[in-house]
């Protein structure tokens, strides 16, 4: 059976290639044990040519692979490999799939495969359908209406850059590019209005220490939560920057008592009841699974 989740557990999800030497020594939380989600990757993370050893090192991992703490998904190429996938014995042990390039034109054949199954999915949006806003309309209605259980969208930033013929430097934030800033910021409204979580993109730089922790920041401020990973490093930094405040910690609590009134002050900042339950219910929810900085 698969467990529950909430989207806001997962933390920094880390991508591993499925064809990695560590794959079960990462899966099984020996290797990284403040971790709290991954990504085995048969998509970007590898070649072509190396599907069947991907395949056969997932196999592998699988046959001794006993649920932990950390949340697993795969990352099929396309819908044909996920069928294949689905084959694996002990597949039922993972939480779900992240569908890459999940777009109008794949998501009926993702539905198909994945009706008889009870998996988690998370929808990757970085096709071309990004910058359509009728077609980003298209797949909220289809995942409103949908039998896919959706644990979360996850953005493709390096695939949206790739498609503005764009890159950027790594002490440059995402928000501050006009293109990917109004992308990101028509997702956002698109999406999490319906009740959707969304993730972060990926930063991709490495040993950028305060960058890194500066984009967390952002990322959550925009109200994004969680966010891709490609290194270890930044396992910690996503954790650290989810704990929240002791003042956000009361106000959040105020936000949901039945006795607070209608409007309140706290530090000299007004709190509505009607306004931001949905804030407190995030910052209770990050409390629940990363605690106070």
């Amino acid at each position: 059976m698969i467990r529950a989740l909430s989207p806001i557990q997962l933390g920094g999800t880390l991508y591993i290639p499925a064809t990695h030497k560590d794959l079960q020594a990462i899966c099984s939380g020996q290797k990284y044990p403040q971790l709290r989600s991954c990504i085995i990757d048969t998509e970007d993370a590898i070649d072509e040519e190396e599907i069947d050893d991907a395949m056969e090192n997932i196999t592998q991992m699988l046959l001794c692979y006993k649920p932990g703490s950390l949340c697993v998904f795969l990352r099929p190429r396309n819908p044909e490999v996920l069928i294949e996938l689905l084959k694996i014995e002990n597949i039922d042990r993972i939480d779900g799939f992240s569908l890459p390039k999940f777009s109008t034109e794949v998501m009926h054949a993702y539905e198909k495969i994945l009706r008889p199954y009870p998996f988690y999915v998370m929808p990757v949006l970085e096709s071309r359908d990004l910058f359509s806003t009728a077609k980003l309309e298209a797949i909220r209605s289809f995942l409103l209406s949908s039998t896919l259980k959706t644990l979360c969208l996850r953005l493709g930033g390096e695939d949206m850059m790739q498609f503005l013929s764009l890159k950027r430097s790594c002490e440059e934030s995402i928000y501050t590019l006009v293109a990917p800033a109004k992308i990101i910021a028509e997702v956002i409204t698109l999406f999490k209005p319906f009740g959707f979580t969304i993730t972060a993109p990926v930063f991709n730089c490495i040993g950028h220490t305060e960058a890194f922790a500066k984009a967390v920041g952002e990322d959550l401020r925009q109200g994004l939560i969680g966010k891709t990973i490609i290194h270890p490093e930044q396992i910690e930094p996503v954790n650290e920057a989810h704990r929240v405040t002791a003042s956000e910690y009361a106000m959040a609590l105020k936000m949901l008592d039945a006795k607070t009134k209608a409007i309140t002050l706290q530090e000299g900042q007004m709190g509505e009841k009607f306004a931001h339950t949905a804030w407190a219910r995030i910052i209770l929810e990050r409390y629940r699974y990363f605690g106070l900085k």
